[in-house]
């Protein structure tokens, strides 16, 4: 399951065209990207700190300091208070950088500026392309003898040859340029090879560049665990978070690119150039296969398993991947020079701009021709209830639905509690835009309030509790120490709890928060059961429809805790109805979590389990009485920290089975602190095995039939008394004694090897 805020309630990503981050008059993906880099090396910014103003025509004045800048000359201050043009005088805002071109000991000798004859420069004179291709050509070093004799023709035509045209847009020699052509045209001059096979312009301007192929993730206004001037970047098979030094595009998430550091500070992105491969195809997803990918077009998309895919802040590989794209997603494939699929990406909207709230003021008229998809499907507008988010996308006509929701105590705001940017409710922190803050202006500190989500996990409406109130349910868990609730609608909330609602550790829970400090947890007592088998590849449980990114969790008995999977791990096409515990739906009746019993034998830590019995409690006068302390331990191999380790658990009883062989104890169960009574499964002998019963790390065949491997597949050496990686004893064993939870037929897979 993805681990982004509200992943389970995403029905249909949205791919959305505008700039959401620089410049709001920007509608164009590619000039968004082409002006955040400018930007970012301060070459050329906006006409204001949110505004572009794309159309506008750029003077001979501004063209010259851009190219200044671009050469490297950021400060002027030693040719501002002088005189070369006479309508340059010292007093205009450009002198400095003018003056440079003539006078700088480098940049003077490639003769960019010359005046007109009458000895001025008309800096306020509009520019024009062959003008502009001209000083462009200059500034990259080529001479007159280089370029040819008859201007403006041969200029104009030797900077279209080294890719200097704005955006492949027809363009006459004597036509003005706009602010949008002269960033398309810079873009390309700095990121140019160079004259002569001499280094990239962008190069000289910042410190280094590497991680070619990072794609973006996050930025901190889509992911609230980071800060402010942070990323996260997925590079070479990790996820790494990075300091930022500028705003990055929120436009570019989901994409790959190259990343470029800061002169001033090193250690930080300046920005990241992106790399969209030779050509891009945007297409509506229509149904989605282990092999390929149908579009509503008709075309067939067919990736490998290596393929890369972004979907929602994740990324992975197509082969462990496909079944989280969803129909009525909108996604883009991008393509290297060889015609090969490099990436296929998913985007979404990061902002509340789109959203509105169903049967409220804020309600916006729903298209007739727009597909209503909630949950992967669609949907009519009857089943729309009051105070659903649906968000318009205009590219896919989709209305997308999205139900989730948080109520809690509303416990700080900043910068005042009427129109916040950020607050907390239920101990998270939440930002807040300003198209939104409005919501808040009747609530007060203590209060409250239900806050409704858009499919991207950003907050587009609060109301007090008394108008709209959410029954929360989710698992509760310990991570790296820290008890929280894991909501089925995504959210992650840190909570303590006290001794009594530790016994539910690993369980379905209920939450609710009555004040600011106590948050009251309870068992979660909804047995309903949908009847019927799950056709996992027709997305339906009975009669009704599953989400395809439905949730997936594990019981192996009523005690055990419950365990996380993912539809992928399934060992059946067919999931038998016997085999299901519970179905949760959401309010349009479309399955989104299914709670399964033991169907994958992934729920289980495996090892070899011992019973250890403390000293009897000493009375006095030779009395003893029961024993307070029986302990269950478990060595296993733990995977995530390639490391031995002891799982311990404290039990009501010394159960003797522990004892007896190699077992699998419910997972989560060691972060019980309660006394338990645990139950175990016994791993039974299959085969014993050659290394070239072997199919790599895949499986291995034996006498009763093939086998898969675990991917957490435990091998004990008995010589060594220790745990090996199944390669390790690959290379120095040549017997394996194999053992599983169960037979093949029934889902089973080697769990455990014993080499020798």
């Amino acid at each position: 399951m993805k681990k982004r805020m509200l992943s389970s309630f995403l029905a249909a990503y949205m791919l959305s065209n505008s700039a959401t981050a620089v410049f709001t008059d920007i509608s164009s993906e590619k000039l968004s990207q082409t002006a955040y880099v400018l930007n970012s090396l301060k070459i050329m910014q906006g006409s204001s700190d949110t505004t572009f103003s794309p159309q506008k025509n750029i003077t001979r004045a501004e063209f010259s300091k851009i190219l200044v800048t671009m050469l490297g000359l950021t400060d002027v201050t030693a040719y501002k208070n002088y005189t070369i043009f006479p309508d340059v005088p010292s007093t205009h805002w450009a002198a400095g950088y003018v003056n440079a071109a003539v006078r700088h000991p480098e940049i003077e000798k490639k003769g960019i500026i010359k005046g007109y004859s009458d000895g001025t420069f008309k800096p306020d004179s509009t520019i024009t392309y062959a003008e502009a291709c001209t000083m462009l050509l200059l500034a990259l070093g080529y001479t007159i003898d280089e370029i040819g004799p008859m201007w403006p023709a041969d200029y104009v035509a030797r900077a279209e040859s080294i890719g200097l045209k704005p955006n492949d847009k027809s363009i006459s020699y004597s036509e003005i340029v706009t602010r949008e052509d002269a960033a398309y045209m810079m873009f390309n001059a700095i990121t140019f090879q160079g004259k002569d096979g001499s280094g990239k312009i962008i190069d000289s301007l910042t410190s280094s560049s590497d991680s070619a192929g990072a794609i973006l993730l996050d930025t901190s206004k889509t992911d609230s665990e980071l800060n402010a001037g942070q990323a996260k970047f997925y590079i070479d098979g990790e996820i790494v978070k990075k300091n930022i030094e500028s705003t990055i595009d929120e436009s570019m998430i989901g994409t790959r690119g190259t990343l470029y550091y800061s002169k001033q500070n090193p250690n930080s992105v300046l920005f990241m150039l992106s790399d969209v491969g030779a050509r891009s195809e945007t297409h509506v997803v229509k149904s989605v296969k282990a092999d390929k990918i149908e579009t509503e077009s008709g075309i067939i998309v067919k990736p490998t398993n290596e393929t890369m895919v972004y979907i929602n802040g994740s990324v992975g590989k197509y082969g462990e991947n496909w079944f989280n794209l969803m129909p009525n997603d909108n996604i883009i494939v991008d393509y290297d020079s060889n015609g090969n699929i490099s990436l296929i990406r998913t985007k979404q909207v990061t902002t509340t701009s789109g959203s509105f709230v169903y049967g409220t003021e804020s309600e916006k008229p729903i298209p007739k021709d727009y597909k209503i998809v909630k949950n992967g499907f669609e949907i009519n507008k009857q089943n729309l209830k009051k105070y659903d988010v649906i968000t318009l996308d205009a590219n896919s006509k989709t209305a997308s639905v999205c139900d989730a929701k948080i109520t809690g105590i509303y416990e700080y705001a900043e910068p005042s509690y009427q129109n916040p940017s950020k607050i907390r409710v239920m101990g998270k922190e939440f930002k807040i835009s300003d198209n939104v803050a409005g919501y808040f202006g009747n609530l007060k500190q203590g209060v409250k309030v239900t806050l409704l989500f858009n499919q991207s996990g950003a907050v587009v409406a609060a109301y007090p509790n008394t108008s709209v109130n959410e029954n929360m349910v989710g698992i509760l868990q310990v991570k790296d120490k820290q008890t929280q609730v894991k909501l089925l609608n995504g959210i992650t909330l840190n909570i303590n709890v006290n001794d009594e609602s530790k016994a539910l550790i690993g369980q379905l829970v209920s939450v609710n928060q009555n004040s600011a400090d106590r948050i009251n947890i309870s068992q979660w007592n909804n047995n309903y059961k949908e009847s019927g088998d799950w056709d996992i590849s027709s997305n339906k449980l009975g009669n009704r429809n599953v989400s395809p990114n439905v949730t997936v969790l594990e019981q192996v008995s009523d005690k055990a805790p419950v365990y996380e999977t993912d539809i992928k791990n399934l060992p059946f096409d067919v999931i038998k109805s016997s085999d299901i515990r519970r179905t949760i739906l959401d309010s349009s009746g479309t399955i989104t979590t299914v709670v399964l019993g033991d169907v994958t034998g992934d729920a289980w830590n495996y090892g070899f389990g011992t019973i250890i019995v403390g000293d009897q409690q000493d009375y006095g006068n030779g009395e003893t009485g029961p024993n307070p302390d029986i302990v269950a331990q478990l060595k296993t191999y733990d995977y995530g920290s390639n490391t031995e380790q002891t799982l311990k658990y404290n039990l009501m009883y010394a159960q003797n089975n522990i004892s007896d062989g190699i077992i699998g104890i419910p997972k989560n169960a060691e972060n019980k602190t309660d006394k338990q009574i645990l139950d175990i499964v016994k791993l039974t002998k299959i085969a014993d095995a050659k290394l070239t019963d072997f199919d790599g790390s895949n499986g291995v065949k034996t006498n009763n039939g093939y086998y898969k491997l675990s991917d957490e597949v435990q091998v004990y050496s008995k010589s060594l008394k220790r745990y090996l990686t199944l390669n390790q004893a690959k290379a120095d064993y040549t017997r394996f004694t194999l053992y599983a939870e169960k037979t093949a037929d029934k889902g089973g897979k080697i769990r455990f090897i014993i080499v020798e």
